[in-house]
């Protein structure tokens, strides 16, 4: 199911999978981290912020951020954090292998992005993505454990570094967005 990433949604979530302790124990952690990480940057704008959960189909939990920009709604960029051990920033060009293949190399024609900035991750079932933390790869357990003890949804603990990680991402990123809008306007 896909939800809105507020306060609220969480707190229904919570409710509802109380029972089930993979989301208490590995995913509800990270979104409460992730939530107080959104809440920092909100003044980062054209961003819509979503949370994808099955209790089945463990694998797909993330979340989605997805950015939008008024003047075009052709195309579909966004950036994913699967809601796993590790954490994880994906950078999507789009819903296609295509798609990606063509923007990606208008990025290195126009110099935007050099080849090996950073680490392109594809497979038969998967869609071809940037990975782009290169400095985090697990979330400070000081601050899963914290999470972990408590009910509360706006406390606000941040992991820096997955913070950094992600304003970084989004500083590099949304001004890529902007030049492939601008290049490709209809």
């Amino acid at each position: 199911m896909k939800y809105t990433f507020t306060a609220t949604n969480l707190a229904k979530l919570s409710e509802e999978y109380s029972e089930n302790q993979n989301f208490v124990l590995t995913t509800l952690p990270r979104l409460k981290i992730l939530h107080a990480i959104k809440k920092d940057l909100n003044a980062i704008t054209n961003l819509e912020w979503n949370i994808e959960y099955s209790p089945v189909n463990i694998n797909m939990n993330r979340i989605t951020i997805h950015y939008k920009n008024q003047t075009c709604k052709d195309f579909n960029f966004f950036y994913e954090i699967p809601l796993s051990l590790n954490f994880e920033l994906r950078v999507y060009l789009s819903n296609s292998s295509i798609h990606f293949i063509d923007l990606y190399n208008f990025l290195l024609e126009k110099e935007i992005l050099t080849k090996d900035q950073f680490s392109i991750k594809a497979a038969y079932h998967t869609i071809p993505h940037f990975i782009i933390n290169k400095k985090t790869k697990r979330y400070d357990i000081n601050i899963i454990n914290k999470y972990s003890y408590t009910n509360e949804f706006n406390k606000n603990l941040i992991d820096e570094n997955v913070k950094n990680d992600i304003q970084s991402g989004f500083e590099i990123f949304n001004p890529v967005f902007d030049q492939i809008i601008e290049q490709f306007k209809i």
